[in-house]
């Protein structure tokens, strides 16, 4: 049975109304499981096979050689859309344990979102078919109806992702809203016509005709019941944002911020000591307070029993008064050695682009150095705040935004004020956000750079590949002078620069004298054992500048018009993914 429609160009325009609606809610649940899988996969591996996935199964759809009602494609669908929210978080969880970053997904892509896509092209294809006055039933115009079915549904879901307004709607209300929207759209198709009656059964079929069972009251039987059922289809997930903190029935994990935010979900979680604790130190990842944004970790300190300060200083609070302890990661604590590099002046002003858990924020706050944050998602920048001791930032040293636009703009109205200490660290989900790291924007950058100032800028990965050879051989390029230190526990022999995954931190200048860096002190470390342990040995953790850039070559430069760095960034987003899974247990990401 199809869905009736006017004829003329009045019918033609209601085809064209429907049709429209039909893609704009396929690109909606595209927009809706990339975002609800992102946090299980990260969005590296989340998208490596998705577009595969969708193409091959709208084609499917267009072309398939049966055909189904669409009367009966609209309860299938509903079904579907129904059975969403749960499908979508448990197959993603279970494939996820496999850590297999490739196949996990498109496992979940096939067994999830394919039947959708499907489901809701066939609604499509079939009706604008059965509704047009011209059969075009070739097999040429269904692939051609396939692939507009795609390609619609691929440019607008880009579009959902500017609406500010669904980050406060969850992906299980996004679904079960479209699955009752297609219950009640199948309730009155389904009623629509009726069969035709023998003469002699009229008189029975108008006693029918005027029974109480309306299409009106299905609809309101229907939604009653759908009311009072939906709440059991929701996903697992917490609600975003997050109204209390939630602590894990079965694991020492308490979740105290969850946010759908610019740059994906933002959570920030307690690994809570197991019951066997006693205190001190020892190598199992608890008692630590971690900032994630998606399928990353931006930071974290360590809590509870696991805090140390040099001569029992008293530790650092967050906002609610709890003691935190030193960083989890010595990447944010290497970017501080930029206050030992010697020049003719003292650091007074300082410039963080990427703000994470705001580690180098507050030790240069703690230095006296005026410092001016640049992060493009108001969630971290919350999360610092609330949970990470990071000082407040006044409007004029806060900035909420691209640092690609904010540089520019800042060029372009020939701000005067100059940055002795730049800190660049936007490593995030296994790559870095490519158009900031292009010649151009180091261009913009420098102008707010002191002449004797320097720049920090942290990537992670392996010391001898493609894109760490980019960013080296761009930064050589665009400063005078530049030493590059990694954090890691252990020196780094030569063979391993190209098996280790480590932290790199680049130290740059304007001018072409070289960079040395004075013995740091006690002052220097905030009475924190990590940053004695890091600066203190700093020589031992210098990069053979050399052997990262290797020979020059204009073609590893990057700039706007030629950026392969997010393209070569892919292959290792696979693998920083299961690096994370190997940081924390499963449980930390399958919680949010």
């Amino acid at each position: 049975m199809s869905l009736p429609l006017p004829s003329g160009a009045w019918g033609a325009s209601c085809r064209l109304g429907v049709t429209l609606i039909a893609l704009a809610a396929l690109s909606l649940v595209r927009f809706v499981y990339e975002r609800a899988l992102v946090p299980l996969y990260g969005s590296g591996p989340t998208t490596h096979t998705l577009n595969a996935v969708v193409v091959s199964a709208a084609l499917v759809a267009a072309v398939k050689p049966f055909r189904i009602f669409q009367t009966r494609t609209l309860l299938i669908a509903g079904v579907l859309f129904a059975g969403a929210p749960l499908s979508t978080y448990w197959v993603a969880v279970r494939t996820a344990r496999w850590g297999r970053p490739v196949v996990g997904p498109l496992v979940t892509h096939l067994t999830v979102l394919a039947p959708l896509v499907s489901v809701v092209t066939a609604l499509v294809v079939d009706f604008h078919f059965e509704n047009s006055t011209t059969s075009r039933r070739t097999f040429g115009y269904r692939v051609f109806a396939g692939l507009a079915c795609f390609g619609a549904t691929t440019r607008l879901s880009g579009f959902w992702e500017g609406v500010s307004y669904l980050n406060g709607v969850s992906d299980s209300q996004i679904y079960l809203g479209l699955a009752a929207a297609l219950f009640n759209l199948w309730i009155i198709a389904l009623q629509t016509r009726r069969p035709a009656v023998p003469r002699k059964n009229l008189k029975r079929a108008a006693k029918d005709a005027s029974s109480p069972v309306t299409k009106p009251s299905l609809v309101l039987v229907f939604n009653l019941l759908w009311w009072n059922l939906h709440p059991w289809l929701a996903s697992p997930v917490l609600p975003h944002p997050l109204p209390q903190p939630y602590t894990h029935p079965k694991f020492p994990l308490q979740i105290l911020y969850s946010v759908q935010s610019t740059t994906g979900l933002i959570v920030v979680g307690d690994a809570l000591p197991p019951p066997t604790y006693q205190g001190g130190q020892d190598s199992e990842m608890h008692s630590l307070r971690y900032l994630r944004a998606s399928h990353s970790l931006l930071g974290g300190t360590w809590m509870g029993g696991k805090i140390a300060t040099i001569d029992e200083a008293p530790p650092l609070r967050d906002s609610f008064g709890t003691p935190m302890g030193d960083s989890i990661y010595g990447a944010f604590v290497l970017q501080e050695a930029a206050r030992l590099v010697e020049t003719n002046t003292t650091p007074e002003r300082a410039l963080i682009i990427g703000l994470g858990a705001g580690i180098s924020a507050t030790a240069f706050s703690r230095h006296n150095i005026a410092t001016t944050i640049v992060e493009i998602d108001p969630a971290v920048y919350d999360a610092a705040r609330l949970y990470f001791g990071l000082p407040a930032h006044p409007p004029s040293n806060l900035f909420l935004e691209d640092a690609r636009a904010w540089a520019a703009r800042r060029r372009a109205e020939k701000q005067n004020t100059l940055f002795d200490i730049v800190v660049h660290d936007c490593f995030s989900g296994g790559g870095v956000p490519e158009h900031i790291f292009t010649i151009q924007f180091w261009d913009d950058l420098k102008t707010q750079v002191a002449p004797q100032g320097i720049v920090v800028v942290n990537f992670a990965g392996m010391i001898k590949s493609e894109s760490a050879r980019m960013i080296s051989q761009t930064l050589a390029k665009s400063f005078g002078t530049c030493r590059v230190f990694h954090d890691a526990q252990k020196p780094i022999t030569e063979e391993e620069y190209e098996t280790e995954t480590i932290n790199m931190a680049f130290f740059c200048a304007l001018h072409n004298d070289p960079l040395t860096f004075r013995k740091a002190l006690s002052a220097d470390y905030l009475d924190s054992y990590l940053r004695e342990f890091v600066l203190s040995s700093l020589a031992e953790r210098e990069v053979d500048l050399r052997l990262l850039t290797g020979k020059l070559d204009d073609r590893f430069v990057l700039t706007d018009s030629h950026n392969p760095l997010g393209r070569i960034q892919d292959e290792f987003a696979h693998h920083h993914w299961w690096l994370m899974r190997q940081v924390l247990p499963n449980v930390f990401w399958e919680t949010y």
